[in-house]
Formats: C-alpha cells, sequence, structure tokens
C-alpha cells in the first residue's frame, strides 16, 4: 500500500499543482512571479496536503473510526491549511489578491479543498483497494485450507480402502496360491512404496499409467490373464494431470463388480478422448457384490477439486465407463 501512495503521489502531485495554476495564469496578469514559481509553491502545498491527509487516514484507519468522522477531519484541515496562508499567501500572489479583495480568503478555501478533496478521493481509493485484497486474499486462504483438509480426507479414505482389498486378497492367496502369494506380496510392497511416494493432489497421465502398470501386473498374479488391459493413449496427452490414483479406483472396480475367467477375461480399455480420460470394461455382474459407490464418489470429488469437473459416468448395459477430464500441468 505504501508504494501505491508514493506512486500516486508523484504521479498527481504535479498534475493537480499544474490544474491549480494554469487558469489563474491564464486569467491573471503575473507580474512578479513566473509560471514555473508559481507551480513550484503549488507543488509544496499539493505534498504538504498529501503528508498531512495520509496522517490523518493513518490515524482513523488503524483504529477503525467511521468514513464521516474522517471526512470531518479532513474539512477541518482545509480551513487549518486556508488559515495557515493568511499571512503567506498575499505576499506570494499578490495579483490573485488584487483581483479577488475581500475574497481571497474564499480563493484560498476552495484552492484548498480542490486540493484536499483530489487527495481525500485518492486515498480513499487506495484504502479501498488495499483492504479489498485483504480480504481477498483471506478469503482464498481459508478456501485454500479448506480445500486442502478437504483432499486430505479423501485421501485418507483412499489407503485404507485399497489396504483393506490387498491383505484379503493376500490371505487368499496364501491359502489357494502359496507360490504366487509370496510374487504378489513382494509386488505389493513396491507397489506401496511407489504410492507412498505420490504426494501431490494430482499426477502426470504417464506417471499414473506406470504406477496402474504394477497394479494390473499384482492383479494377474492373482488371476492369471483373466485380465485383459489395453492403453492406446497419444503421447501428446502424457504430462497431462489428473487425480492421483483415479486409473487403480476405476480398474479395481471393474475387476470387483464384474464375473471372469481365462477362457472369458475381462476386457478393459483405456483412452484419451478430447482432453477426457476414458475407462472402459465389459459389464459381466458379479452375483452378491453390493457397491456403495465410495470410490467413484471420492473420485468424484477429487476430480472437481482438480479441474472443476465431475465424472462422466456411462452405463448401458454392455458397457460400464467413466471420464476423467485432464488438465494442463
Amino acid at each position: 500500500m505504501r508504494k501505491q501512495i508514493l506512486y500516486r503521489v508523484l504521479l498527481s502531485s504535479p498534475l493537480i499543482a499544474f490544474l491549480i495554476v494554469t487558469p489563474i495564469f491564464f486569467v491573471l496578469d503575473y507580474r512578479t512571479q513566473t509560471f514555473i514559481g508559481a507551480w513550484s509553491i503549488a507543488l509544496v502545498a499539493v505534498l504538504i496536503s498529501w503528508g498531512t491527509q495520509m496522517l490523518v487516514f493513518y490515524f482513523f484507519k488503524k483504529r477503525a473510526y467511521p468514513n464521516w468522522l474522517i471526512g470531518l477531519s479532513v474539512v477541518g484541515l482545509v480551513f487549518f491549511l486556508a488559515l495557515l496562508t493568511k499571512f503567506v499567501a498575499p505576499n506570494l500572489t499578490p495579483a490573485l489578491r488584487e483581483h479577488t479583495g475581500e475574497n481571497f480568503f474564499m480563493v484560498r478555501l476552495i484552492l484548498s479543498a480542490s486540493i484536499n478533496l483530489i487527495i481525500f478521493l485518492l486515498l480513499d481509493l487506495i484504502y479501498s483497494q488495499d483492504e479489498k485484497l485483504r480480504l481477498i486474499n483471506e478469503n482464498t486462504q481459508l478456501q485454500f485450507q479448506n480445500l486442502n483438509s478437504k483432499y486430505q480426507l479423501l485421501k485418507a479414505q483412499v489407503n485404507p480402502h485399497f489396504m483393506f482389498n490387498a491383505l484379503n486378497i493376500s490371505k487368499s492367496l496364501i491359502k489357494t496360491k502359496p507360490n504366487d502369494a509370496e510374487k504378489y506380496i513382494v509386488g505389493l510392497s513396491e507397489f506401496l512404496r511407489n504410492s507412498l511416494n505420490i504426494q501431490q493432489k494430482s499426477i502426470s497421465l504417464q506417471k499414473e499409467l506406470a504406477h496402474c502398470q504394477q497394479y494390473v501386473d499384482l492383479q494377474k498374479v492373482r488371476f492369471d490373464n483373466a485380465i485383459d488391459y489395453d492403453v492406446n493413449i497419444d503421447k501428446t496427452y502424457l504430462n497431462k494431470q489428473l487425480p492421483s490414483f483415479t486409473m487403480i479406483t476405476l480398474i479395481e472396480n471393474a475387476i470387483k463388480h464384474n464375473a471372469f475367467s481365462i477362457d472369458a477375461p475381462l476386457k478393459i480399455s483405456v483412452v484419451v478422448e478430447d482432453d477426457y480420460l476414458y475407462i472402459k470394461n465389459e459389464i459381466r455382474a458379479k452375483t452378491g457384490v453390493i457397491s456403495s459407490y465410495t470410490g467413484l464418489s471420492n473420485l468424484n470429488e477429487r476430480s472437481q477439486m482438480l479441474s472443476g469437473e465431475e465424472i462422466l459416468i456411462d452405463n448401458d448395459g454392455q458397457t460400464f465407463s467413466v471420464k476423467v477430464k485432464l488438465v494442463k500441468a
């Protein structure tokens, strides 16, 4: 704010002084004073007005007094400055005094009022803008803190959900496929290590694809070749951003809710269309599985936080697809 005031002082003071002196210079016949001399005197007066009003504003604004009290103090300041020039102004502006006669005090009062009114409006604008920016900044910080807290809550929901499923799978493999269980646990350890390194709200599509491939490889340990996972994405989209764990959430849902086997594998395709990540799988509804929609709801909220757009879900009875908006890095 101080920089704003200093900038306006340096810019407006010469202009205000010029506007004050110019009409008088053309109307009256200056004999003892040049235009530059008169302008210099007016400039000093403007700078004094700036200084005194800045002190007045600082005193009242800091104590949160109402604007009418500030205005009243400025009116008092105008009269004080007019009276202050009672003995100085006649000697400095004899031509003006000669033409105005008894109204010379009123002329000084009007000039002083004009100067102070302009400065008052400028200062009020500066303080108002500064207060507005301060409120906007505080509101932005509060919104950021709220979004960050909300994101952390959503993230906290994702991790336990995945861990619960992963531990159940490990338990099942130990009983049914002991040899594969060790391979699964080693892969799971590597996958979790990489997951812990993902701390951002968003991730590049390239990193998400690599992370998701680790997840799919884990599932293939469990289901052999019963999952047909196909990715067809142009390289130009790899730097786009999307919510972390997007693909894993959707593929996990597809595996959880559909029946499949080596003879009839679950087909999952991943493409990008018009800046949307498009993940589609065949529907072979598994009996006895009830969806809580926690994963999709969580992903939808995280998508809105990142791109401002909801995920697009389509279920035509044959295929289930989800579109997630990609954003620039």
